[in-house]
């Protein structure tokens, strides 16, 4: 599976797609999908809700994913995160 950009704090918003925020503890990971040029934050639901949505979003606009996980909550099985350098 390819891997994501990982993004942080200082990195995202020079990123140039939308970004997955992970949040939640090991025993319940959750996202909240970043749409770049909308203002405002989307709920928050469990993490594979959250890449779905990107994903539907990435066919519409063709921009690339990123994701923000300040905890190391990202599951591997998820494919890996590639540090992003701006």
């Amino acid at each position: 599976m390819k891997g994501f950009d990982l993004v942080n704090n200082d990195t995202a918003p020079a990123y140039p797609g939308h970004i997955i925020v992970v949040a939640g503890d090991s025993l319940r990971i959750s996202g909240q999908l970043v749409i770049k040029g909308r203002p405002g934050v989307a709920c928050e639901e469990p993490l594979e809700a959250a890449i779905h949505l990107a994903l539907l979003v990435r066919q519409r606009d063709a921009l690339p994913i990123g994701v923000m996980d300040e905890k190391g909550l990202w599951p591997e099985r998820l494919g890996q995160l590639v540090r992003w350098p701006p």
